[in-house]
C-alpha cells in the first residue's frame, strides 16, 4: 500500500510540474525548479521502497535528499519573489553551491563516513527501508534546513510590515505553514526513528498549495503582466481585482495617485471608507461589472486639484473567454494637454 502511495505522489507532482510548465513565462523559474526537485525526490522514495539490495537502496536514498537540500532554499526564493525582495544572484549562486557540496557528501554514502557512518537495508511488509547512523556533515545539512526556514519567516514578517508583498497575508501564512510543516515532519521522523517516510505526502501537499497560490499571484500581478501593459507600466497606474472585486494589487504609480491603496488588504473587498478611488472610480467599476462587459471601456475622465485624469476599465481573461478579473488603467493627461 505504501508503495502505491509513493507512486501516486510521484505522478501527482509530475502533473503539477506539467501544469506549471504550461503557464510558461507567467511563473518564475524558482517554483518550476521546486516542483522538479519534489517530483524527482518522490520518485526516489518510491524506488527506495522497491529496492532489492543495498546498492539500489543507497542510490534511491541519495535521490530523496533533493527535497531536504534544495526545497528549503527554493521556497525561500519563491517567498522573496512574491514579496518583491531582491535576492542577489551572487548570493543565490553561493548558497546553491553550498547545497550542491552537501549533496556531493550525501553521494559518498557507502564509500565514506562523512554523511552516514553506516546504512543498512531492511525489508518490511510495506516495502524496503533503511536505517542510518549519521556522520558530521549531516549536522550541516540539518542546519541549512533550519536556516532557510527561519529566513522565510523573517522575509514574510518584513514584507508584511513594509507592505511590499504581492500576495495576501493569508496566502503568505499558507506558504509558511506548508514549509514549516514539511521541516517539522522531517525533524519528527528523525526524532521518532520512523521506519517509513511520510515526506512524499507532505511535500506533494505543499507543492500543490504553493503552486496554486503562486499562479494566482502572478496572474493578478501588474509586475508579472508587463507584456499585457507593454511599456506603459511606469507612466500609468494599474489596479487589479479578481472576478469577485477583491483587491489583488497595484503598481507604484497607482499607489501614488490613490494613497489609500497602501492601506488596503490584498484579496479583500474594496473598503467603503472614502478616498480618491471611491470618489472617482468605484461607481464606474461597479457599473462595468454589472453590465457584464468584456470590451475595454476607454476615455473616461475626471479632474482633481487642477489635474485631468483618464481611465480605462478592462477584463482579465483566462485562456479562452471566461472572466477571471478586472483592471483599471489611469493616466494623467494634464501635461499632454498643456
Amino acid at each position: 500500500m505504501l508503495q502505491i502511495i509513493y507512486f501516486g505522489c510521484f505522478c501527482i507532482t509530475l502533473l503539477v510540474l506539467l501544469f506549471l510548465i504550461a503557464y510558461g513565462r507567467t511563473v518564475s523559474v524558482d517554483i518550476v525548479l521546486l516542483s522538479v526537485v519534489i517530483a524527482v525526490s518522490n520518485g526516489g522514495f518510491f524506488a527506495l521502497s522497491k529496492a532489492s539490495n543495498l546498492e539500489e537502496a543507497i542510490l534511491a536514498n541519495n535521490i530523496t535528499y533533493g527535497i531536504g537540500l534544495f526545497s528549503p532554499i527554493l521556497v525561500l526564493l519563491v517567498i522573496c519573489n512574491i514579496c518583491r525582495i531582491a535576492f542577489p544572484n551572487i548570493l543565490k549562486a553561493v548558497l546553491i553551491g553550498v547545497q550542491v557540496l552537501i549533496y556531493f557528501c550525501v553521494c559518498t554514502t557507502g564509500h565514506l563516513t562523512i554523511f552516514y557512518q553506516s546504512i543498512e537495508l531492511h525489508f518490511g511488509e510495506a516495502g524496503s527501508y533503511v536505517t542510518k547512523t549519521y556522520g558530521p556533515v549531516h549536522n550541516l545539512y540539518l542546519l541549512s534546513v533550519l536556516v532557510y526556514t527561519a529566513s522565510g519567516i523573517v522575509v514574510v514578517i518584513y514584507a508584511l510590515n513594509k507592505r511590499t508583498a504581492l500576495v495576501s497575508r493569508r496566502n503568505l501564512d499558507m506558504i509558511l505553514f506548508t514549509d514549516i510543516l514539511t521541516v517539522g515532519l522531517y525533524l519528527l521522523e528523525r526524532l521518532l526513528h520512523l521506519k517509513y517516510e511520510m515526506m512524499p505526502l507532505v511535500s506533494t501537499f505543499s507543492i500543490i498549495i504553493i503552486s496554486s497560490i503562486v499562479i494566482r499571484v502572478y496572474f493578478f500581478s501588474v509586475y508579472y503582466n508587463q507584456n499585457m501593459f507593454e511599456d506603459e507600466i511606469i507612466k500609468n497606474g494599474y489596479i487589479m481585482f479578481d472576478k469577485n472585486l477583491r483587491y489583488m494589487g497595484a503598481n507604484n504609480t497607482a499607489r501614488q495617485l490613490y494613497p489609500e491603496l497602501n492601506s488596503w488588504e490584498l484579496e479583500k473587498k474594496i473598503p467603503g471608507n472614502g478616498g480618491r478611488f471611491n470618489t472617482f472610480l468605484r461607481q464606474s467599476l461597479m457599473k462595468y461589472v454589472q453590465e457584464g462587459k468584456i470590451e475595454v471601456t476607454k476615455g473616461k475622465t475626471y479632474e482633481y486639484k487642477g489635474e485631468l485624469y483618464c481611465y480605462d476599465i478592462g477584463v482579465l481573461l483566462r485562456k479562452g473567454s471566461s472572466i477571471r478579473g478586472y483592471y483599471i488603467k489611469v493616466s494623467n493627461l494634464t501635461d499632454v494637454l498643456r
